[in-house]
């Protein structure tokens, strides 16, 4: 069915299973999907950086290589970390290669990178309401650091997880998990509180963040699980995915990972908190 461009789309999967607010936690009886944590990922999510790591990836690449490459072969490698990234495109070199990268970026930050329209409304309406917000982001601390410096958002988080801060980076569970834990939330906490378990939201344009999110949910269902636990079974955070489709990637791209919303604009998010956008 075809959709207008300022709605949310809502996924076959959220549909079916969209998680209900419990009635005899007052503090818990939430707006119809809200949720109390929304994890967002940093480029081409709250900042517009596309054009500024395309043109520091295609820098480095001449640097080392004296071809220019096309966006086109550029593209998939996008929302990997950078070491990550030149690992493929230049291997034998990502060291320096991510060295020359960096004094590049950093660089041409202050005429590229920007905020998206609404991104830094959204944050402070997040901040003012009670909703507890995270980054986690694939970028190194430093790099990230001045971006958020330039839009003014970086003392809006309460977490932030940076790619040094875990030993895998999306796709990979950890750095959802990380800034679950910089948040407060555990094992035994969630133990104590079965009737009210954390639904947290993560917003990203990436496959990479629909992924991480999702499995971060599957590992905690599986340790759930196996937990052994004396009360029924530790409260597993609700986690839903929102992909945007105004990032780096194609819309298709995110859909293919079937995330539980497809968001046209960063203030949707506000929609699903319960929120006035």
């Amino acid at each position: 069915m075809a959709q207008a461009r300022t709605s949310i789309h809502i996924s076959q999967t959220e549909a079916n299973h969209e998680p209900k607010s419990s009635s005899k936690n007052p503090s818990v009886n939430t707006p119809q999907g809200a949720f109390h944590v929304v994890l967002f990922d940093l480029d081409g999510t709250l900042l517009n950086t596309t054009q500024a790591i395309y043109e520091s990836l295609r820098y480095t690449i001449r640097h080392f290589t004296g071809r220019t490459p096309k966006h086109e072969e550029l593209r998939p490698y996008m929302g990997l970390p950078v070491y990550d990234q030149f690992s493929s495109l230049l291997p034998g070199q990502a060291a320096q290669a991510c060295e020359v990268y960096e004094t590049h970026n950093l660089e041409i930050h202050k005429d590229y990178v920007k905020p998206y329209p609404g991104a830094v409304d959204v944050l402070h309406t997040l901040k003012a309401t009670g909703v507890r917000i995270a980054l986690v982001t694939s970028k190194r601390q430093k790099t990230a650091t001045v971006g958020l410096g330039i839009a003014g958002i970086r003392h809006l988080f309460d977490a932030a997880v940076f790619c040094e801060d875990t030993s895998e980076n999306k796709p990979h569970p950890a750095p959802v998990l990380k800034a679950l834990e910089l948040l407060g939330y555990t094992q035994d906490l969630a133990c104590l509180n079965q009737a009210s378990p954390l639904k947290a939201l993560m917003v990203g344009d990436s496959p990479w963040d629909i992924a991480s999110a999702k499995n971060a949910l599957r590992f905690l269902e599986d340790k759930a699980e196996a937990s052994g636990w004396s009360c029924p079974r530790p409260a597993v955070p609700v986690i839903k995915t929102a992909g945007v489709t105004y990032g780096a990637f194609p819309k298709e791209a995110v859909e293919a990972q079937n995330p539980d919303y497809i968001l046209d604009s960063i203030s949707q998010v506000l929609t699903l908190c319960g929120l006035e956008a």
